[in-house]
C-alpha cells in the first residue's frame, strides 16, 4: 500500500484519526501499535521533504520499539538520502555508509529481511546518484579532477550490489520488485550520464516494464517519458510515440495536471512531426486545457496553443487555428518561451489572416514579426517574412507601402546571397508599378486626364525597368555559378519564369485608347520574351515541361493577337505533341492540352488553320 499513489496522504488520514481516537480515549489511549506508528511517522516524513530528516529519526526509534530494528535503519537510511537532496551530500553519504554496514552485518545474523537491506542498499544507492548529479554539474566546469568518473563507478558499483541482492529473491515481494526496477532505471541514468544513450533507452525501457509488471505502472512513467526523449534524439520516433503513448495510460487518472499537459504536448509534437496533424491538434488541445488546470496557463498553456495553433494550419482550418494563435500571443513571451515562438506564432497567424483575405491585418503580424527577426544573426527570417508582409499590404491595396517592403526584402535577400528572393521581390515590384494609379502625380483635377497618359507610361516604363533587372540578376548568377548543376537548373527555371512574366506584363501594359502601331510594338516585345521563356524552359529537358508548354501557349495567344494564326497553331500543336504520352490523371497536362484544343479552334474559326 506504501507504493500506491496517494500512500502518503492516506497514511496522514490514518494518522488523524489515530490522534482523534487517543484523544476521546484520554492519557494512555493509543490506539495504534508502535508499528503503525513508526508506519505513519515515516510516511509523514516522506511527504516533508527535507524537513522530514527529524521525523524519519523518530520513525525509527518506533520501529525499534517494534522490534524491526532493520526498518529502524531502513529509516535513518531514508532521512540521509533526503539531506543528500537538501545539499548535504557528503553528510548524507558518511551516515548512509554506516547505516549499509550495520544493515549488512544485521542480515548476515538473520536480524533483519531481505527487503529492509534492500531499503537501506536503494537509500545508499539514491544518495551515490545524487552525488553523481552534483559532480556533472561541477564536471562542466573543470573535468580534470576526474570526480565525476569516480561518482558514476562507486553508484554503479551500488546499484549492481542491490540488484544482486534483490535478484531472483524477489519472489511476488512487490517492494522488492519496485527496488530492481528502480535500480534498472539508475543503470540507464547511468549510462545517459557517460554518453551511452542506447544502452539508457534499452534500460529505461526495461525499468518501465518492470514497473508495469509488478502492478506499479504509474512509476513507470517518469522513466517512459525519459525514455521517449533519448529515443526522439536518437532519431527513434516510432519508439518516442509508443513511449509517450505507455506513459499517458500507465499514469491514468494518477497524473498530476501539469505531468499530463507536458506528456500530451511531447506526443502532440512526435505525431505532428510525422503529418498527423488531426491528432496532434487533439493532443495540443489536451494539454492546454491540463496546463491550465495546472495553473499553467501563461507558460505551457500558451506554448500548447501556440502547437495547436500551428497543427490546425496545416489542416487549412484557417480561421480556428487564427482565433488559437491569437489567444497564444499575449502570454508567449522571449523570456519564458524564446522570441523564435513568438515570430512563428505572428508569422502563423499572418499566413492565417492571408488566407482568410484579412490582408491588412496579415500585413501587421508580418511586419512585427519581421522587426524581431530584423535582430537575429541569420536573417532568412527577416527576409522571409518581409517578403510575405510586401505581399500582404499588396493585396491591401497599399501599393507603396508594398514597394517599400519588397524593395527592404530585395535588399535582404541580395546581403544573403539568395538570388531567387531578389528576383522575385524585383518582379513583384514591377507588376505593382505596372498597376499603380496614374493620376496620383497630377498637379491638378484639371490637367488629370494628362497627367494620366504620361503616368501610365512611366508607369510601364518603371516596371520594365524592374522586370529587366530581374533577368539581369538571373543571367549575371547564372555566369557564377560554377560546377553546381541543381543550382545551375534552379536559376535557368527562375529565369524561364522572369521572361515569361515580362512577356505577360508588357502584354497586360496594352491600353485600348493607344493606337494600333503602338499596341502592335508592345505585344512583339511581349511575344520575344515569351518565345525566349520557352527557349529557356526547354533547355531543362523533362523538368521543364510545364514550364514551357506555359510559356508556348502565351506566345500562342499573343500570335494570334499579332494576325500570325499559323504561328498560333503551331505552337498550340507543340503543347498538344508535348503531353501525347502523358497519363490520364495528370492534371496540369490536361488543362494544357484543354488550352491548346481552345487555340487550334479558335484559330480555325477566324479561317487561318
Amino acid at each position: 500500500d506504501g507504493l500506491r499513489p496517494n500512500a502518503v496522504e492516506a497514511w496522514a488520514a490514518v494518522g488523524r484519526r489515530a490522534e482523534r481516537a487517543r484523544a476521546a480515549a484520554g492519557a494512555g489511549g493509543d490506539v495504534l501499535s508502535a508499528r503503525d506508528r513508526a508506519e505513519v511517522v515515516d510516511h509523514q516524513a516522506m511527504g516533508q521533504g527535507p524537513e522530514g530528516v527529524a521525523l524519519f529519526e523518530r520513525a525509527a526509534l518506533l520501529y525499534a520499539e517494534a522490534g524491526d530494528p532493520g526498518e529502524a535503519l531502513a529509516a535513518r537510511a531514508r532521512g540521509a538520502y533526503v539531506r543528500a537532496l537538501g545539499g548535504e551530500t557528503g553528510e548524507a553519504l558518511a551516515a548512509v555508509t554506516v547505516l549499509y554496514d550495520e544493515v549488512l552485518a544485521l542480515y548476515a545474523e538473520d536480524g533483519t529481511g531481505l527487503r529492509q537491506t534492500a531499503s537501506v542498499l536503494i537509500a545508499r544507492a539514491r544518495t551515490l546518484m545524487r552525488r553523481v548529479q552534483e559532480a556533472a554539474q561541477d564536471d562542466a566546469v573543470d573535468a580534470r579532477d576526474g570526480a565525476l568518473d569516480r561518482a558514476l563507478a562507486d553508484a554503479e558499483a551500488a546499484v549492481r550490489e542491490l540488484l544482486a541482492l534483490v535478484d531472483g529473491r524477489a519472489g511476488g515481494e512487490v517492494r522488492l520488485l519496485a527496488r530492481s526496477a528502480e535500480a534498472q532505471a539508475m543503470l540507464a541514468d547511468l549510462a545517459a550520464h557517460a554518453g551511452d544513450l542506447e544502452t539508457a533507452a534499452r534500460l529505461f525501457a526495461r525499468s518501465a516494464e518492470a514497473f508495469a509488471s509488478a502492478g506499479l505502472p504509474w512509476y513507470a512513467v517518469e522513466y517512459e517519458a525519459r525514455l521517449a526523449s533519448l529515443a526522439h534524439h536518437l532519431g527513434d520516433v516510432a519508439e518516442a510515440e509508443r513511449a509517450l503513448r505507455s506513459a499517458l495510460a500507465h499514469g491514468g487518472d494518477h497524473l498530476e495536471p501539469v505531468g499530463r499537459a507536458q506528456l500530451h504536448l511531447q506526443l502532440a509534437e512526435v505525431v505532428g512531426g510525422r503529418a498527423g496533424f488531426a491528432e496532434a491538434a487533439e493532443h495540443a488541445l489536451e494539454a492546454a486545457h491540463w496546463a491550465d488546470e495546472a495553473g499553467e496557463g501563461r507558460t505551457l498553456g500558451a506554448w500548447a496553443r501556440h502547437q495547436l495553433g500551428g497543427f490546425l494550419l496545416r489542416q487549412e482550418r484557417w480561421a480556428e487555428a487564427a482565433e488559437v494563435l491569437e489567444s497564444a500571443l499575449p502570454d508567449l513571451n522571449a523570456d519564458t518561451h524564446g522570441d523564435g515562438a513568438v515570430v512563428q506564432t505572428l508569422w502563423w497567424l499572418g499566413d492565417c489572416l492571408s488566407e482568410l483575405g484579412e490582408h491588412h491585418a496579415a500585413a501587421e503580424r508580418r511586419l512585427l514579426a519581421a522587426e524581431t527577426a530584423r535582430h537575429w544573426p541569420e536573417q532568412h527570417d527577416h527576409a522571409t517574412l518581409a517578403h510575405l508582409a510586401a505581399e500582404s499590404l499588396g493585396q491591401a491595396g497599399l501599393a507603396e507601402d508594398a514597394d517599400r517592403a519588397y524593395a527592404r526584402a530585395g535588399e535582404l535577400w541580395r546581403e544573403l546571397g539568395n538570388v531567387h528572393g531578389l528576383v522575385r521581390a524585383l518582379r513583384a515590384r514591377a507588376w505593382l508599378a505596372l498597376r499603380a494609379d496614374p493620376a496620383e502625380d497630377a498637379d491638378s483635377a484639371e490637367d488629370a486626364g494628362g497627367a494620366e497618359d504620361a503616368g501610365a507610361v512611366d508607369a510601364v516604363d518603371a516596371a520594365s525597368a524592374l522586370m529587366a533587372r530581374a533577368v539581369e540578376e538571373c543571367a549575371t548568377a547564372l555566369e557564377r555559378v560554377g560546377d553546381d548543376e541543381r543550382a545551375r537548373e534552379r536559376l535557368v527555371a527562375e529565369l524561364g519564369h522572369t521572361r515569361r512574366q515580362f512577356g505577360d506584363l508588357l502584354a497586360r501594359s496594352v491600353t485600348g485608347d493607344a493606337d494600333d502601331d503602338a499596341i502592335r510594338d508592345v505585344l512583339e516585345a511581349a511575344l520575344a520574351h515569351v518565345t525566349e521563356a520557352v527557349a529557356v524552359f526547354a533547355s531543362l529537358g523533362a523538368d521543364g515541361l510545364h514550364g514551357r508548354t506555359g510559356a508556348e501557349l502565351a506566345a500562342g495567344w499573343l500570335a494570334a493577337d499579332l494576325s500570325r494564326p499559323a504561328e498560333a497553331a503551331a505552337r498550340a500543336r507543340a503543347v498538344l505533341a508535348a503531353y501525347a504520352d502523358a497519363p490520364r490523371d495528370d492534371e496540369a497536362a490536361r488543362g494544357r492540352r484543354a488550352e491548346a484544343e481552345q487555340m487550334m479552334q479558335v484559330v480555325a474559326e477566324s479561317g487561318g488553320e
